[in-house]
């Protein structure tokens, strides 16, 4: 069945609840309207009676993320709000909380509210801009995930709600295992998940040459990366939105680092993202290291697809030769 097992929908008393919480009894709800393209959080757009309009982002709940693939959390936006903490030089591009609850007071489930982000998604706009100002746009975005890869940590893994490691490649063991436990609940070919479990195990020490853990956004895809037009016409990095699943680890696993883009970035654009990025040294291991991630990162695809009862067959053949790939390097 397509569109299975989406996110569970919030109902209106409880959005209710949630907006009286917030900003007091006297406070009531015009309509909530969902926000469509999220795979975990229940999102909306709320507009209150006095017209103020704000973002309601609202987790899974216990249930609900243990019925997911192992990567699901129903802490993310706790995690969220640490990761925005950390990376506090970059404020001026992440999105601010109005209020939150995490004591789960009127549901089940952790939710915050925030202000709604300037701008509009970049893929919006991407294609619409001229040459030279579609790569001032991608100058921008190299500049802040330099700016948010230079956050360093004292360990691998999430700031909160999450378990920690010392050494990088134990918190990758822990990533391939859990998704090795998904390929089997959720029937796709186990085989193929242990093979890349393995593979990471045996490629430890070039793992391991990552000994200094940096914060990513670890979901830094262009949908999540909002682009206002100024006065001049120009396109101005507005923000960064969804650091639910931000960990302190090697930057080269992120979605838009120099090497691995998965294919977010389109390829005129490489140079000008480079650019902005800069201070980016090649090291022996990276090509190594950046097919490890890209097969996980097209794991976690899969187990999304599966648990949502999708096809996953093409994704798979990607897969397949990805790890079959890895395997030269030994």
């Amino acid at each position: 069945m397509v569109g299975a097992n989406q996110p569970v929908s919030a109902t209106s008393d409880e959005i209710e609840a949630i907006v009286r919480r917030a900003f007091g009894s006297h406070a009531h709800l015009d309509h909530a309207e969902s926000v469509g393209g999220g795979q975990i959080n229940d999102v909306r757009m709320i507009t209150l009676a006095t017209g103020e309009r704000h973002i309601l982002r609202i987790a899974p709940s216990d249930a609900t993320a243990a019925r997911g693939p192992s990567w699901f959390t129903p802490h993310g936006l706790r995690r969220e709000q640490a990761v925005i903490a950390a990376a506090e030089s970059l404020g001026e591009f992440l999105p601010v909380t109005i209020a939150h609850d995490f004591d789960r007071a009127e549901i089940d489930r952790d939710w915050v509210i925030q202000e709604v982000m300037p701008g509009r998604p970049l893929p919006d706009l991407d294609a619409t801009l001229d040459e030279q100002a579609r790569a001032s746009s991608w100058e921008q975005v190299g500049k802040f995930t330099n700016r948010l890869h230079s956050t360093k940590g004292s360990y691998f893994g999430p700031p909160v709600c999450g378990p920690t490691f010392e050494r990088w490649s134990d918190l990758v063991a822990s990533d391939a295992a859990g998704l090795v436990r998904d390929a089997e609940r959720f029937s796709l070919p186990v085989s193929m998940f242990e093979q890349l479990a393995n593979l990471s195990g045996r490629l430890a020490p070039v793992l391991d040459e990552v000994t200094t853990p940096r914060l990513t956004h670890s979901d830094l895809s262009p949908g999540h990366v909002f682009v206002e037009i100024d006065d001049a016409g120009r396109p101005v990095l507005s923000g960064v939105i969804d650091l639910e699943f931000g960990r302190f680890a090697d930057p080269l696993s992120e979605h838009l680092p120099p090497k691995f883009d998965r294919g977010n970035m389109p390829k005129p654009m490489r140079s000008t993202f480079l650019r902005g990025y800069g201070g980016h040294v090649p090291a022996s291991g990276d090509d190594v290291r950046t097919s490890i991630y890209l097969a996980i990162g097209l794991s976690w695809v899969a187990t999304l697809l599966a648990y949502q009862r999708r096809s996953t067959q093409p994704l798979l053949t990607q897969l397949r030769a990805v790890i079959e790939r890895l395997g030269e390097h030994l």
